[in-house]
């Protein structure tokens, strides 16, 4: 039920965002942004939901809390090498049932999401507040069995001019298409705003690049400074 009313919500958006894209400039009414914000807090609740289960390889709150502790006291660094200590596991059938559950949420995400951006633009921090994070986060899990390369192009096809048009930062912008291109489809960076953490060393290393000049041409188009 619940994705019937998004596939409805995506098909009304994106219609008026056809029929009036000047739209996308308009002054939000209070109505409006607190409905914004309010999906905004729904997104993030349902990103995370079955996620950190998985990343950390355990359903266990105590042991979550404090890997986010050590996270946020001691840096990343000592995180990720706290929790390679711990040497947690789930279940093949555990992992299954999660996956599961993450992809539907994935998938309700995006079709929200996109219809939002379709009609009023990359959302301003007026509206998202402390929840800014959360039109970058949704965007860095493509939905399950989506092609991700089809899926990079169509939202540097929705997100570049957004950039131009100085709606999106161009660092948020630049961080999305290297965290796709770096940490899923294993491709060298584009903008090099990514360093990449060595688990052999246990060290942050700089960002893998094909081409620095090529870079620097496209972090020049969207207002970011060369790289050394």
């Amino acid at each position: 039920m619940f994705l019937s009313r998004l596939v409805i919500l995506v098909s009304v958006l994106s219609s008026l965002h056809l029929n009036a894209q000047g739209q996308r400039e308009r002054v939000l009414s209070d109505d409006e942004q607190v409905w914004l914000y309010d999906m905004l807090s729904q997104i993030a609740e349902r990103d995370q939901q079955c996620r950190s289960y998985l990343q950390w390889e355990t359903l266990d709150e105590g042991i979550l809390a404090n890997i986010d502790s050590i996270f946020d006291n001691q840096g990343v660094e000592a995180g990720i090498i706290y929790h390679q200590s711990l040497a947690l596991k789930l279940s093949e059938a555990v992992e299954d049932s999660l996956w599961q559950v993450q992809h539907q949420l994935d998938l309700e995400n995006h079709l929200l999401l996109r219809g939002i951006w379709q009609q009023y633009g990359y959302l301003p921090e007026s509206v998202t507040k402390d929840l800014d994070y959360v039109q970058i986060l949704t965007l860095l899990h493509p939905p399950k069995d989506w092609s991700v390369e089809v899926y990079l192009e169509e939202y540097k096809a929705l997100f570049l001019p957004e950039v131009k048009a100085q709606r999106m930062p161009p660092m948020r912008y630049a961080n999305f298409v290297d965290n796709i291109r770096g940490k899923i489809l294993g491709w060298p960076q584009l903008y090099g705003t990514n360093q990449i953490f060595d688990k052999k060393t246990g060290t942050v290393k700089d960002p893998v690049l094909e081409d620095l000049a090529a870079s620097n041409a496209a972090r020049a188009e969207i207002g970011l400074p060369p790289l050394e």
